[in-house]
This record gives C-alpha cells, sequence and structure tokens, in this order.
C-alpha cells in the first residue's frame, strides 16, 4: 500500500507543477506565492500548538492551509507543499491536523504518505534529482547545496536520495551520520549559502493571513477582535498555542 500511494503522491505533485505553469524540474523560489497564487488556496502562518506542523481544513470544494509559523523555513515550506498536497489530492477530513512526526514519516495513513510524497516531490522533483546527482557517491557539501537550492532540509535530501536509490546504503548511513552530528550546518557556513527568497521567510508577525482572508470573520477572530463560531473556535482549540 505504502508503494502505491507514494507514487501516487509524487504523481500527483507533478501533475501539479504542470498544471500551475511551474517550472517542471526547477526550484520553487516562493512556495507561499505559488500556493496563494498560482493554486488560489489561502494560507494562515501562526504560532500552533507544540507538535502540530499544519493542517489542511477543508469545507466542500474549498481548502485553507494551516502552518505552524514557528518552525524553521525549510521545515514550513515542507509543511506548506504537505497541506497543499492534501488539497490537490482531494483528501476527506474536515481538518486534517499534521504532526511533526507525520511529515517526519511517522505514518502508515494512505493520505498521510500520499500528502508526504507530493510534498518532497513538488519541491525536489525526481528529475531534479537525477540531473544533480551522477556517481551515487554524493557527499555532506553536495547535499547541502542541493537543500540550499531547493529550500528544503538537508534530512529531506537524503530521503530522496534513498528513496530515488541515487546513493548507496553506506553513502546515506555516511551522510545521516554527519547530519547527526549537525556538520551539514557547518557546511552551509562554509560555503556561504543563502535559501531561497520565499515570503515565508518574511512573515515577522503572527498571524500572517493571506490577502484573500481579509476582512473575514477568521482574520477578526485569529487577530481577537470578534468571537469565533463554535465550528471555528474547535478548529482554533485543536491547533492554536
Amino acid at each position: 500500500m505504502s508503494s502505491l500511494d507514494h507514487n501516487r503522491g509524487a504523481k500527483r505533485a507533478r501533475e501539479a507543477r504542470r498544471a500551475l505553469g511551474l517550472d517542471p524540474v526547477g526550484p520553487l523560489p516562493c512556495l507561499l506565492s505559488a500556493v496563494e497564487q498560482a493554486a488560489g488556496l489561502p494560507v494562515v502562518v501562526a504560532r500552533l500548538a507544540a507538535g502540530v506542523a499544519g493542517a489542511c481544513h477543508r469545507d466542500g470544494d474549498r481548502a485553507l492551509l494551516w502552518v505552524n509559523g514557528l518552525e524553521f523555513l525549510p521545515r514550513r515550506r515542507f509543511t506548506l507543499a504537505h497541506e497543499l498536497g492534501h488539497a490537490w489530492c482531494r483528501h476527506d477530513g474536515t481538518l486534517a491536523v499534521d504532526t511533526m512526526a507525520t511529515l517526519n514519516g511517522g505514518t502508515t495513513s494512505p493520505h498521510e504518505i500520499q500528502a508526504n510524497a507530493f510534498a518532497a516531490e513538488f519541491l525536489l522533483p525526481r528529475a531534479a534529482m537525477e540531473e544533480l546527482v551522477v556517481d551515487g557517491e554524493p557527499g555532506l557539501d553536495e547535499v547541502v547545496v542541493i537543500a540550499a537550492g531547493f529550500g528544503v532540509s538537508a534530512l529531506v535530501v537524503l530521503y530522496r536520495l534513498k528513496q530515488l536509490g541515487l546513493a548507496g546504503a553506506r553513502r546515506i548511513e555516511a551522510l545521516q551520520a554527519e547530519i547527526a552530528e549537525g556538520l551539514h550546518t557547518d557546511a552551509f557556513a562554509r560555503l556561504r549559502l543563502t535559501g531561497p527568497a520565499d515570503r515565508l521567510a518574511a512573515i515577522a508577525t503572527l498571524p500572517y493571513l493571506s490577502p484573500a482572508l481579509a476582512g473575514t470573520h477568521l482574520e477578526a477572530a485569529l487577530r481577537g477582535e470578534a468571537a469565533a463560531d463554535d465550528a471555528l473556535a474547535g478548529a482554533m482549540a485543536r491547533l492554536l498555542a
């Protein structure tokens, strides 16, 4: 089941890139703009409860994506891509709350496996990895350069190397040990790398709401300017810190 769901999620991600007019292989400099403008989905970036990465709230054909704004940028980008995956794959469920463990692969849920695969393929396409990794023995510097260029974590690159069969088992183990020691952060600084110019990184005040949500009851409730109705209050209680 997991292989089928993984393939399904990755296929939907490739479809999404094509449908949204995005480069099928290149990095996505601003994922937030791609979601808000190209996909037409509103986003809330807020202080979410401990352990909550994000959520996709569905109301009929509409979807609202939530992201924990307290996480570091690559995690926020992966979370947003994961929630986009739920919406794009039209997964059922009024409010699907995703924990950090879920996004780290600790799940057997078909929908979550699909959304994780969607996020990985949407942010770091197979075709891009196959172009960038040609000898099967990528070093830590190469992993960090790919991570910075595509706006993902070193662990996501490591996962893609393993999942796509682009590095041997010994190399994967060595890279995993180096990342566990924090050597990837040293490499990032030494190589003077910068991540993508994603608007997610420029959000200084939480909560952030997409322009499409301006003037809505949700905006007023999140800013403490109005009381939430029962349904909204229930959702906020599950999500917010």
